[in-house]
């Protein structure tokens, strides 16, 4: 019985620190799972804010650029006051007959003559047209140019077929923008200037 007193029962139980380090540790551990997951979420929100900035840039570009759709053609205003566009600088002689442009063709005559400048609105694109009637040019080569300030726009191929006169056709869409400084021009295979005419663009009041 005696030896039965002297017994003692020693429990260990787990140590509050260590308890305290385990969950420390796992807490850690989410903590640096939520800041990955919102890592990702920004850059792939920052990515989409670039490609929806980039393909807005890009389709101002194109309107500045002067590729928009067709409008009406009523909202052309001119000076009366300025010479007429037909008054051209030309390096042939007797093979342009006639050179000017106009707001329409109408059974290949321009419907009218138009003068410069031209008074166009901020937010309307207007096809303008490039009547050039030529004579003894048969299997002659030529092209019209289109050119806003320094940069050609568009080039049109035109093969003439025989001596008599033959008209000859292009248009382009033109509106008012920074740059509005135009010039027609027709040209020969090698690049030598037939013809041409300049015109601005202004602002419509």
């Amino acid at each position: 019985m005696e030896d039965l007193k002297n017994l003692v029962i020693k429990v260990k139980y787990p140590s509050s620190e260590k308890k305290s380090t385990k969950t420390d540790h796992t807490s850690q551990k989410t903590t640096v799972w939520n800041i990955k997951r919102l890592l990702i979420v920004f850059i792939v929100s920052v990515l989409l804010m670039v490609f929806v900035l980039f393909f807005l840039l890009r389709s101002t570009g194109q309107e500045s650029d002067l590729k928009t759709s067709v409008a009406t053609t009523e909202v052309v205003k001119t000076d009366s006051k300025v010479s007429t566009l037909s008054k051209s600088k030309s390096s042939s002689k007797n093979t342009i007959t006639r050179a000017l442009l106009t707001l329409a063709i109408k059974n290949n005559e321009p419907v009218s003559e138009l003068n410069s400048p031209l008074a166009l609105p901020t937010n309307k694109s207007v096809p303008l047209y490039y009547f050039v009637e030529v004579s003894d040019m048969k299997d002659r080569v030529i092209f019209h140019e289109w050119w806003l300030g320094n940069k050609l726009i568009n080039r049109k191929k035109i093969t003439i077929s025989n001596n008599d006169k033959w008209r000859t056709v292009s248009h382009q869409l033109v509106a008012f923008a920074a740059k509005n400084h135009w010039t027609v021009k027709v040209v020969d295979e090698s690049g030598q200037l037939i013809n041409e005419l300049p015109f601005d663009i202004i602002e419509q009041q």
